[in-house]
């Protein structure tokens, strides 16, 4: 059976106006999800000047299509000179069961390591069950907090070694 075209699964780095625009969009339906599901407010992060700049504040920022679709997106961003993140990985309804979160965090780590940095960090919520299994199967390993968080009792701490 050949492959349709909206069938097509495409992992790419958002440089276009129309694909930064796309990651936006996923990352503001991200909050929206954290805030629905797991009753969080991300604004102590910066979110406002984030999305009033983006997409300045991320080093790079990878897309996930279904066809012509988005369906997909994660962020690499630089939280200080040596400690660089996996930021706002989320798979849309309509991508989800395709394995994305792990083709885009793959994306995210090759990355990391292009840049030469040692380690990737990421922070999470343990309620997030298939996000951790993700970060778990890629080798994440759980860490102290690495960074001021008025939710850290309700959040886990993540690194790869790269």
């Amino acid at each position: 059976m050949p492959v349709e075209p909206e069938d097509t699964l495409e992992i790419l780095r958002a440089e276009t106006a129309e694909d930064i625009a796309a990651v936006k969009s996923l990352f503001l339906y991200y909050l929206t999800f954290v805030t629905e599901y797991l009753g969080q407010d991300l604004s102590f992060q910066g979110t406002e000047k984030e999305f009033a700049k983006f997409p300045e504040t991320y080093t790079a920022l990878y897309l996930a299509k279904k066809g012509p679709v988005p369906v997909g997106a994660v962020g690499l961003k630089l939280l200080r000179p040596e400690v660089i993140e996996l930021k706002r990985l989320y798979v849309s309804p309509a991508g989800r069961g395709l394995n994305l979160g792990v083709k885009l965090s793959q994306a995210v780590i090759n990355e990391a390591r292009q840049l030469g940095y040692d380690h990737l960090y990421l922070d999470t919520d343990p309620g997030l069950i298939h996000a951790n299994a993700i970060y778990e199967k890629l080798g994440f390993e759980d860490i102290p907090q690495y960074y001021e968080n008025p939710l850290a009792d309700q959040s886990r701490y993540m690194r790869l070694a790269l």
